[in-house]
């Protein structure tokens, strides 16, 4: 039965979603709890592959249920075998034809930043603890020219195919929550290290070291060597994975 599960995790003891030999990552806990929950090996699909450090709270995954364990009892199945940072929040069934990944429409990704003085001692593993003062409308100025179809090879991962770099972006909103800064990025899909290095060029911009063009500029040129280095992976959150 194909099956579709929301999961949330705190992605800071892994090394991204995607399996590797040796190394802890979200892919590998969940397939090892399906296998000791059902006996078998189950190929899973996500929507996402989050960087190492990076968190969920609406991630998606399919794959087809194998055994006897029915889609209303998986939640609490799953989390029995799941440690600790992952968590199973919904199992459904799906039509033959949905894939995590292919059918997602939209992907809404939160990067996270603290600007007050003091260090946190909660959420520290979920912000990047900036320690001076961001000015937010410049940035919400300089994140409305992300908004459209662009090649994104400035701000991704000098890793991904260069045939492969245009991407829509839906909206890229700037909020500020007391001494908390939010960044909400919704795109059709996001290229590795796409949405921290908009993160961290929008931080230049906030912090006054840059001005609100120079991030237009700087996705115009297509030139990775001009955007300044990624933000931390810690601030960073797959909020939601829209199918519609």
């Amino acid at each position: 039965m194909n099956t579709k599960v929301v999961l949330e995790y705190d992605g800071s003891g892994f090394s991204g979603w995607q399996q590797q030999s040796g190394r802890r990552t979200v892919e590998a806990e969940l397939k090892r709890a399906l296998r000791e929950l059902t006996g078998r090996d189950h190929k899973v699909y996500a929507a996402g592959r989050t960087d190492a450090g990076a968190h969920a709270l609406g991630q998606v995954v399919s794959f087809e249920l194998q055994g006897r364990v029915p889609p209303s009892r998986l939640v609490a199945a799953l989390n029995a075998h799941l440690p600790e940072d992952v968590s199973a929040v919904s199992a459904e069934p799906a039509g033959p034809e949905f894939h995590a990944r292919y059918s997602a429409r939209w992907r809404r990704y939160r990067y996270r930043y603290l600007d007050r003085p003091a260090r946190p001692a909660i959420g520290r593993g979920h912000c990047w603890h900036l320690g001076r003062p961001l000015e937010v409308a410049p940035m919400a100025r300089a994140a409305r020219a992300l908004v459209g179809k662009h090649d994104w090879t400035s701000f991704c991962s000098a890793s991904e195919p260069a045939e492969g770099r245009v991407r829509v972006m839906r909206s890229a909103d700037v909020a500020r929550r007391g001494a908390v800064v939010d960044l909400e990025l919704v795109a059709e899909g996001f290229l590795r290290g796409l949405a921290r290095g908009i993160a961290g060029a929008l931080a230049e911009v906030g912090l006054g070291r840059r001005p609100p063009a120079w991030v237009a500029e700087v996705l115009a040129a297509r030139d990775r060597r001009l955007a300044p280095k990624t933000a931390p992976a810690r601030g960073l959150t797959l909020m939601e994975v829209i199918y519609i």
